[in-house]
């Protein structure tokens, strides 16, 4: 079961959680493995994959309505640019693992 990393904004809590789905959204939006995203996250990320990042992880929350872009963008606003990049970073640890574990099941 993979856990969700909640931010917490006032009254508000928004849920990430990069389940299997969300993780083959990524792949198929982005149009790489998510291994490939990954390390594109660890240095050049956009604003717009960041946003695209972010939107994907808030699907389950509410899987009968489709959030845009634009509700992403107004929740990024509230929240902080900083604040979300930290967010979508533990919620990716959260369905892989720490790094350090995931090399140790490597070897």
């Amino acid at each position: 079961m993979i856990a969700q990393y909640d931010v917490k904004v006032g009254d508000k809590v928004y849920s990430l959680k990069y389940n299997n789905k969300a993780l083959r959204m990524l792949e198929k939006t982005f149009e790489m493995s998510i291994s490939k995203l990954g390390e594109k996250m660890q240095g050049d990320v956009g604003i717009n994959e960041l946003t695209e990042i972010f939107r994907i992880g808030l699907l389950h929350q509410m899987p009968d309505v489709t959030i845009t872009l634009e509700q992403t963008d107004e929740i990024i606003d509230e929240i902080g640019l900083q604040k979300v990049s930290e967010a979508i970073a533990k919620a990716f640890e959260l369905a892989f693992g720490p790094q350090e574990e995931v090399k140790k099941q490597k070897n």
